[in-house]
């Protein structure tokens, strides 16, 4: 026989706050749960949807994209192949934002060892790029604004 749960239990089971667990039910995340008495009751297939959903969030999916998967843990059809899919796209935007952070990183150095190269008594390198970079933007903005 499956267990039956209130909220407070299936939350701290599932390792999430019973808003949370609201929450998806007011998303359509979960099933709305069954009533005795004025309180919510929810089953072992709601439960495992629940850590379903925390350890897909885990993973970096969000609430839209595990809704669009389906509710029935893999069972459904295409749900492998859209997972595939899905997967492989967040793996292009790790590849993405960790190149974006390597080229950050890479300008930060340079400033860096501009500052601990200059002379005591000059300006620091960083804020003199930094006010030659807002001028020429000021620049650019002023000149869009002459042109419409």
């Amino acid at each position: 026989m499956a267990a039956i749960r209130t909220i407070g239990r299936a939350a701290k089971e599932a390792g999430i706050s019973v808003e949370t667990v609201r929450y998806y039910e007011r998303q359509g995340l979960i099933d709305q749960p069954r009533r005795s008495a004025g309180s919510r009751h929810y089953d072992d297939r709601t439960l495992a949807m629940l850590k379903y959903i925390r350890v897909a969030q885990g993973f970096g999916l969000t609430l839209r994209e595990i809704r669009a998967l389906g509710g029935d843990l893999g069972t459904g059809r295409g749900f492998c192949a859209s997972l595939q899919t899905l997967v492989e796209n967040k793996l292009a935007d790790i590849a993405r934002k960790q190149a974006e952070l390597a080229a950050l990183a890479e300008e930060l150095a340079v400033f860096l060892g501009r500052c601990k190269a200059r002379a005591a008594h000059l300006p620091c390198p960083v804020v003199a790029e930094l006010t030659r970079l807002d001028g020429a933007i000021g620049e650019t903005s002023q000149n869009r604004r002459k042109t419409r």
